[in-house]
C-alpha cells in the first residue's frame, strides 16, 4: 500500500497468478488528520477495499491469488520507498479464521493495549531501517529516583555500541520528562530530549520519527523536539530486540 504522489489516495497492490502487480486503487482520498479504518480483503475470487465499512474498490480477477510457501515479512513502511506522511496502527492479518497480529513502526504490533512497565519485559524483534517511526501511548502515575526506562530497542546491550539504542526512552530522575536516545554515525548515544514534561494520570501519544536527516519527537500531533543530526542513522544488520 502506498499513497499516490502528493495525495492521500491509496495505491494497493496484491500479487495473483498472471499479475504480480495487480490490485485496486480507490478513487476516494483519505481525509487528513482523521483516522480511517482500511480493510483489504482477498476472498471469493475478489479483492475488496473498505474505508471503515464502506466498499470503495473491487477487483474480480482474484480467482487464483498468490500463496507463498515462505513466511511473509511485514513492514510499516518498507525499506524500498520513502515512508508516507501518516500514522498506522492496529494492523491485523486474518487467515482462515485464525487471527495473526502483525504491524506497526517496522514489523509487529508489539502490544495491543496499555500495559504496566516491568523490568526485562521482552516484546519481540523488529527489522531495522534507515527511516523509522516508533509511537506508543503512555500514562505516568508518579516519579522515582534515577533513570527509569520506558522502552528500549537494541541489537545487544544497553550502552556503548552502535545499535544498542534504536531508540531507547527513559524518564529523567524524579520527573516525567523524557530522555530519548537513538544511535547514528558518529554518535552511538545522540538523541533529543523534549522540554515539556508528560502530564501525570493522562494518556499521551509519543511518536519518535527518524527520517529526512532528522529525529523528531511528537506529543500527540505537537512537535516537541527536533535534532537535525540524523543524515546517517545507524542501520544494524541484525534484528533489533524490543523491551
Amino acid at each position: 500500500v502506498w499513497f499516490f504522489s502528493r495525495t492521500t489516495r491509496l495505491h494497493i497492490r496484491a500479487s495473483r497468478r498472471g499479475g504480480h502487480n495487480d490490485g485496486c486503487d480507490p478513487r476516494q482520498h483519505l481525509p487528513r488528520h482523521r483516522t480511517t479504518k482500511v480493510t483489504i480483503r482477498v476472498a471469493h475470487g475478489r479483492m475488496d477495499v473498505f474505508f471503515n465499512r464502506r466498499l470503495v474498490c473491487r477487483n474480480n480477477n482474484y480467482r487464483h491469488p498468490t500463496v507463498p510457501r515462505r513466511p511473509v515479512k511485514v513492514y510499516v513502511a518498507d525499506p524500498w520507498h520513502h515512508p508516507a506522511s501518516a500514522r498506522v496502527g492496529q494492523v491485523v492479518y486474518k487467515r482462515l479464521g485464525r487471527s495473526v497480529v502483525r504491524a506497526r513502526r517496522g514489523a509487529r504490533l508489539l502490544t495491543r493495549s496499555m500495559t504496566k512497565l516491568r523490568r526485562n519485559k521482552y516484546l519481540g524483534t523488529v527489522r531495522p531501517s534507515k527511516s523509522y517511526q516508533v509511537s506508543f501511548n503512555i500514562k505516568p502515575w508518579g516519579t522515582a529516583y534515577n533513570w527509569r526506562n520506558v522502552l528500549h530497542f537494541t541489537t545487544g546491550g544497553n550502552y556503548g555500541r552502535y545499535g544498542w539504542r534504536m531508540p531507547a526512552v527513559w524518564f529523567f530522575s524524579r520527573t516525567t520528562r523524557l530522555h530519548i536516545r537513538s544511535s547514528r554515525r558518529g554518535s552511538h548515544n545522540d538523541g533529543c530530549d523534549p522540554r515539556p514534561h508528560l502530564p501525570k494520570h493522562r494518556n499521551t501519544k509519543v511518536t519518535i520519527r527518524v527520517a529526512h536527516g532528522r529525529l523528531d519527537v511528537f506529543f500527540g500531533r505537537r512537535l516537541v523536539c527536533r535534532s537535525r543530526n540524523y543524515r546517517n542513522p545507524t542501520v544494524p544488520r541484525k534484528r533489533v530486540k524490543v523491551y
